[in-house]
């Protein structure tokens, strides 16, 4: 779904709205609307042949100035496309408005290829269809969509079969680096802290170790990359406890007790001790908390990975 505000910006430019995003014709190119948590997107199927005249737009559009004058989050030159961000707050829609009004003329001025020259062949177009491919839509010949479909199509196998990894190598990479992200953990929450970032990091982590160990990139990664952070929060809240229980023994506090029996005392106390048990827990809950909104990214893109490019037939 759409916001009201990019629908609005849509219907002004007559464009339609159909799976998640607005796609047609801004200013004479081929566009597409979308938004995510925090950003909108301006999504352009178009090149800019001209070296220069590229690179020219390249410096205008990361200038500091006009970056903060329209919220522009980011940008990016792709293959048959560009893709402007936009960063969403109070207000964005005007600033997304006021770009349009500038930079499509812009487009005009560096020679940018419009929408009735078809990005897969370069030819023009006298009767096209639209192709959502991902979340860009394009507007080309029935024939090159087609051929694009086809294309997606092959490269997808041909990855399939280059992917000579494993589940289980995967899992013990995985596992290996949420240990270390664990151990972080474990330092943070000796100091009084719990943060999103210190999430993130078990992910980047897991998913670092995955790749390192070469993990199987299939459907089951974003499982198991999900899981492993889940066990790297969990262990580095038993091992917060443990380095307690570490400095009790190491002041001569914790009599009779040796670092191995460090283990059973702690789940000792936890069966036995209500609040300690409650605040364990705690700690956990909020890790795993703080963990999801760190790694959501992490994951979401491992998904994204595993389930391939998406062509879609739009009406």
């Amino acid at each position: 779904m759409i916001s009201s505000g990019l629908k609005k910006l849509a219907l002004a430019h007559g464009m339609q709205v159909n799976h998640g995003i607005a796609y047609g014709q801004i200013r004479g190119y081929a566009a597409t609307l979308y938004e995510g948590n925090g950003y909108k997107c301006i999504d352009i199927a178009t090149t800019v042949s001209d070296p220069q005249c590229l690179e020219s737009l390249k410096n205008m559009l990361q200038d500091s100035a006009r970056k903060k004058e329209y919220r522009i989050q980011n940008v990016e030159f792709l293959d048959k496309h560009m893709v402007i961000t936009f960063q969403d707050t109070i207000g964005t829609m005007k600033k997304v408005s006021a770009f349009t009004d500038w930079f499509f003329p812009l487009l005009d001025h560096f020679g940018a290829t419009k929408m009735n020259i078809c990005p897969e062949c370069g030819c023009e177009i006298s009767s096209g269809c639209w192709k959502l491919i991902n979340r860009t839509a394009y507007y080309v010949h029935q024939s090159c969509g087609e051929k694009m479909k086809r294309d997606i199509a092959a490269d997808e196998e041909t990855r399939k079969q280059q992917d000579t990894g494993s589940y289980a190598s995967g899992i013990i990479g995985a596992v290996l680096g949420a240990i270390l992200g664990a151990i972080v953990w474990a330092l943070v929450l000796r100091i009084g802290y719990v943060a999103s970032v210190v999430g993130l990091l078990i992910g980047f982590l897991a998913e670092w170790g995955y790749t390192l160990l070469k993990g199987k990139r299939g459907k089951a990664k974003p499982i198991i990359l999900g899981l492993v952070v889940i066990l790297g929060v969990v262990l580095g809240t038993f091992l917060a406890e443990a380095f307690t229980v570490v400095e009790l023994i190491n002041d001569g506090e914790a009599f009779n007790m040796t670092y191995g029996d460090i283990p059973a005392f702690l789940f000792d106390v936890i069966q036995q001790e209500a609040e300690y048990r409650r605040q364990v827990f705690a700690n956990i809950g909020l890790g795993l908390l703080f963990a999801a909104l760190g790694v959501f990214g992490i994951l979401k893109q491992s998904s994204a990975e595993v389930s391939g490019t998406k062509v879609i037939d739009l009406p």
